[in-house]
Formats: C-alpha cells, sequence, structure tokens
C-alpha cells in the first residue's frame, strides 16, 4: 500500500524526463546563440575589414587624384613653356629671313655681295631643318655665283632639301644637274646615289637599280659604291 503524501513513482519519472528534455532544449539554445554569436562576430569584423579597405582605397583613389592634377599642372607648365619656345623659333626664323633678305639687298645696292657668307646662311637653314628656306637660299647663289668652288655643293644640297621635303622628282633633277653641270666635281658619286635613292622611293626600282650601278662602276672605291652595292643586294 501506498505511502499517504508521497507522489507516484510515473510523475518522477515523467517530470525528470521533461527536465532533460528541457536541459536538452536549453543546451541546444545556448549552441545556437554561440554560433550566431559567432557569425554576428564574424560579420562585424567583416564590416570593419570592408570600412577599413574601403578606407585604404578611398585614401589611393585620393593620393591619385593628387598625383593626376600635379601632373596635370606640370602638363600645363611644359605646354606653356613649349608654346613660349615655339613663339621664340618662330620669332627666330623670322628674324633669319628678314636679316637674309636684307642682306641680299643691302649687297645687291652696292654690287658686293659675299659669296662665302651667302652660302653659309643658305647651309645654316639647311642644318636647322629650315629645308624650304635652304633650298630658296641655295638657288639664289647659284643664279649669282654659278662657278665658285662649292656652286656644285649648293647644286647638291638643294637636290638634299628637295629628298627631305619628299619632293624626289624634284631631288633626281637637281641632283642630275649636279653631274650634268658639274661632271668633275666630288659630289657626283653622292649625287648619282641619291639619284637611285630617290627613284627608289618612287617605286621605279628600274631605275633605281641603273643609278646604283653606275656608282659602282664609275666610282668603284667610294663609299655610295658600297652603299649602291647594299641596295643592290
Amino acid at each position: 500500500m501506498a505511502v499517504a503524501g508521497c507522489a507516484p513513482r510515473d510523475y518522477y519519472a515523467n517530470t525528470s524526463g521533461q527536465l532533460d528534455s528541457l536541459l536538452t532544449t536549453q543546451a541546444d539554445l545556448q549552441k545556437r546563440i554561440a554560433a550566431l554569436d559567432r557569425k554576428v562576430e564574424s560579420t562585424r569584423e567583416g564590416v570593419q575589414s570592408s570600412r577599413a579597405s574601403a578606407d585604404s582605397r578611398l585614401t589611393e583613389i585620393s593620393q591619385r587624384i593628387d598625383m593626376l592634377q600635379g601632373k596635370l599642372e606640370e602638363s600645363g607648365l611644359r605646354f606653356t613653356q613649349l608654346a613660349q619656345k615655339v613663339e621664340t623659333v618662330k620669332q627666330r626664323i623670322s628674324s633669319g629671313d628678314s636679316a637674309r633678305a636684307g642682306y641680299f639687298a643691302r649687297r645687291d645696292s652696292t654690287g658686293g655681295v659675299d659669296p662665302e657668307a651667302a652660302y653659309q646662311a643658305a647651309y645654316s637653314d639647311l642644318a636647322a631643318g629650315r629645308y624650304d628656306l635652304a633650298r630658296a637660299a641655295f638657288t639664289e647663289y647659284l643664279k649669282r655665283f654659278p662657278d665658285t668652288e662649292v656652286s656644285d655643293n649648293a647644286q647638291y644640297w638643294i637636290g638634299e632639301c628637295a629628298y627631305s621635303t619628299g619632293d624626289f622628282a624634284g631631288a633626281i633633277e637637281a641632283f642630275q644637274t649636279v653631274v650634268q653641270k658639274y661632271p668633275k666635281g666630288d659630289k657626283v658619286p653622292a649625287a648619282l646615289l641619291k639619284i637611285g635613292i630617290s627613284y627608289s622611293r618612287l617605286k621605279n626600282t628600274e631605275e633605281a637599280k641603273k643609278f646604283y650601278k653606275q656608282v659602282i662602276q664609275k666610282y668603284p672605291k667610294s663609299d655610295e659604291a658600297r652603299l649602291a652595292k647594299e641596295r643592290l643586294q
């Protein structure tokens, strides 16, 4: 017979089972909470890392913008300096043209043009790359002094000026004049070679070969002959 006031055995068993279930549920909840905490912490760290990365990128972008701005300012300064240099060169060219024209005009009035000075003035234009001016100056020189020691040179430089400006037909004509008018001059081998090269630039291979062979046959020991052989090969 059961003792009065005592709970049945089944009651304790059920209560114990419920308690175990609650404890298990609590443990699961704690694990889930811990897992959520870890996720939250990981997310927080990721956000902080992303923010730090973004800040770093913004700083880098800002630095690059500053650098580019500096380069733009430097480029602007260089452009201004270049424009000033171009203007200076224009003024020098203009001044040189005026001086050259004045030179011939003043000397003409007295009939005392200096051949050497006139040649050097034209050659200065050639050396400076002012080919059109040099071509005109050498042409003027030859009108006044067709038979000086450097007249053949002047005629040859006319051809070089024409060649340098892409006027290959004009160059051929000028170089042929060197050969025809100054056959004993020291510029003949170079003139023949440049005639061949000019024909080559005009895509006239046969004519080019003809003049290369002339250089080799007539001036076999010259540097021009060596260059002509190279071009034939």
